[in-house]
């Protein structure tokens, strides 16, 4: 059965990711001052996701050197193994939104990584905890159809 996750943006340094079946953790989105600030939404590398219902699918790696990357990050100073994200996709827009104006994409789901970052992708605080979660996720193949989309997700976040 598919998850149905929250996150709250709250205006503070960190907000709840609650995930039916998994728990409530500790995560933030955006950076600075956009940090789960949703006033910010439609700041590019400020701001945190925008609201709105996305979609939890596994993380594509592409592009001529997105192996190559995909190793870097794996295993280099001041990142997380990518290959273990999940991609938020929009149903409506798909990998990039445009809030007042502004192009915003790429938002993914990934444990807190050693520069504390979020371009506003939802960082889960503790990496064990993300780590519970994906395995959660993961334990079963993805079965909720996307919308608009040719694949399936494990579930659903809602952004509020």
């Amino acid at each position: 059965m598919p998850i149905r996750c929250t996150f709250a943006l709250n205006n503070r340094q960190t907000s709840i990711f609650n995930c039916p079946g998994v728990g409530a953790m500790q995560a933030f989105s955006g950076r600075d001052s956009g940090r789960d600030n949703p006033a910010d939404a439609d700041k590019k590398d400020l701001g945190p996701i925008p609201p709105g219902i996305y979609y939890i699918v596994d993380r594509q790696s592409g592009g001529r050197l997105g192996a190559l990357r995909d190793l870097w990050d794996a295993h280099g100073y001041g990142t997380t193994d990518r290959r273990k994200w999940f991609m938020l996709w929009n149903p409506k827009t798909g990998d990039s939104t445009i809030i007042n104006g502004a192009r915003r994409g790429s938002f993914r789901l990934h444990p807190m990584g050693p520069l504390r970052l979020s371009d506003g992708c939802i960082a889960v605080v503790n990496p064990a905890q993300f780590e519970r979660l994906a395995t959660y996720l993961r334990s079963s193949a993805p079965t909720l159809p996307v919308p608009g989309a040719g694949f399936k997700a494990y579930g659903t976040v809602e952004v509020r």
